[in-house]
């Protein structure tokens, strides 16, 4: 009685297992690669972009609400002292105000 033989289509050829073994770890790096690039990268971005969100949402509830409040001083302002003296004082006030800063940044810069 002699042994049988192992079927030749059974056993991967030494060539079919090195490629099969190069396939499992591209496979492996891909996936390693995504987590790591998901944890990173993506959860970090998104977090970012909805705290931007947030912040631009907050300005702009700021600006409408720094806006109503200076259109009610110019009126009482301008109930007290006229409008074109209003007008004068606003805008001298801002200048002053733009003058102090462009100072502050000059002497920062300087430094």
């Amino acid at each position: 009685m002699s042994e049988p033989q192992p079927n030749p289509v059974d056993r991967p050829s030494l060539a079919q297992a090195i490629a099969d073994l190069v396939q499992m770890f591209v496979d492996y790096v891909r996936q390693e690669t995504g987590d790591i690039v998901r944890e990173k990268v993506v959860v970090p971005t998104q977090v970012a972009g909805q705290v931007v969100a947030f912040a631009l949402a907050a300005a702009g509830v700021l600006l409408l609400g720094i806006g109503y409040l200076s259109v009610a001083a110019m009126m009482v302002l301008a109930d007290f002292v006229g409008w074109p003296s209003a007008l004068a004082i606003i805008g001298g006030v801002l200048v002053i105000g733009a003058a102090a800063l462009t100072f502050a940044k000059m002497r920062r810069v300087q430094r």
